[in-house]
């Protein structure tokens, strides 16, 4: 089974650190399927996220889908999601030990196929740094409540925003680092025990894919990036929903 929970993460985080979503968003729903618990698999998959992300930030700093040497624009951006994000992750952890899966899963799941129907329709709007920390707290608050619904959003949102998808992508993976961090030590120091070995191999997966993923964001025409990103999205909610209903 050791093999199966790397090989998920390696694909998990190859999708994610490429197009800016669907590690916890694709892997927290496949892996209660598989029936394990969910606070077993949000922790893990929160820790193996941040630990993909980090080395997928380097990535699209080599291949330039985003700089982040120095105070730069890029580096603005994920600040801006990583500030209110983080005061976020904290009021979703509280959250996510009271309020019904059923509940949970509903509210990601609607909020992540309306985003990507506006990233499909090609509407945006004047960019601004109130709606990127806006986008910032949403999304850190679904992290910390899901252990996935951050990439969907944050990616979209900055995209809707005006954003170089390129750009879009490359700096959710850099936010993520830091917002998982925060939300995989509010679910532990709320009590939730970590299966130390379970995310062991989600860990050793997600440095895996990071490895790759921004090298395919950088060979990607922007002008298809938009799309893709926003038909991921719906397809992450309806996923969502469907393992909700089933």
């Amino acid at each position: 089974m050791w093999a199966a929970l790397i090989l998920m993460a390696i694909v998990g985080e190859l999708i994610d650190s490429s197009l800016g979503m669907m590690y916890g968003t694709l892997l927290t729903p496949l892996l209660i399927g598989l029936g394990y618990a969910p606070k077993v698999v949000v922790p893990s998959i929160l820790l193996s996220q941040a630990t993909g992300g980090l080395v997928a930030t380097f990535g699209h700093h080599k291949y330039k889908n985003g700089d982040f040497k120095g105070w730069t624009h890029s580096t603005k951006i994920a600040v801006t999601v990583i500030v209110p994000g983080l005061l976020a992750c904290v009021l979703g952890a509280f959250v996510a030990v009271s309020i019904s899966s059923f509940a949970l899963s509903l509210y990601i799941g609607i909020l992540v196929i309306i985003m990507g129907l506006l990233c499909i329709s090609r509407l945006t709007y004047k960019f601004n740094w109130y709606t990127i920390g806006v986008v910032g707290l949403l999304s850190g608050f679904n992290k910390a409540l899901s252990g996935g619904g951050f990439g969907p959003v944050t990616s979209t949102g900055k995209v809707l925003a005006g954003v170089d998808t390129k750009v879009s992508v490359a700096t959710t993976t850099y936010a993520e680092v830091p917002i998982c961090l925060a939300s995989f030590f509010a679910w532990w120091l709320l009590g939730n025990p970590v299966d130390w070995v379970f995310t062991s191999y989600l860990v050793i997966g997600s440095i895996g894919g990071a490895l790759f993923g921004p090298c395919i964001t950088a060979k990607i025409n922007s002008k298809w990036l938009r799309p893709i990103v926003g038909c991921l999205a719906v397809a992450s909610g309806i996923l969502v929903l469907v393992k909700l209903f089933l």
